[in-house]
């Protein structure tokens, strides 16, 4: 979805016509909000005149980055070969600070 997202904002901000009504005719394009929609329609009919920005889609793509992000586990940390295991915290006890 996200390279399918990517090619369509580049299509937008080039305001390629011809390869924003592409995309819009693509399967993934039914899961696009409608304002998203409305608004490739109205980049695409200004054509390389007109002076809306993408601002919905670049907005919507963002969003769908950082739900992508948040559901990938977190990798795990780097740690050195020298470095010693941690000790696990027993529960109970207080740590001085």
């Amino acid at each position: 979805m996200l390279a399918f997202l990517d090619a369509f904002c580049r299509a937008l901000v080039a305001r390629d016509r011809l390869a924003i009504r592409r995309h819009l005719r693509h399967p993934l394009a039914r899961a696009l909000p409608p304002a998203v929609r409305a608004e490739a329609l109205a980049i695409a009919r200004a054509g390389e005149h007109g002076h809306l920005p993408p601002t919905r889609t670049l907005h919507f793509y963002y969003q769908s980055m950082q739900l992508l992000a948040s559901s990938e586990p977190p990798p795990d940390p780097p740690s050195a070969a020298g470095d010693p295991p941690l000790r696990p915290r027993t529960p109970g006890i207080a740590v001085p600070r």
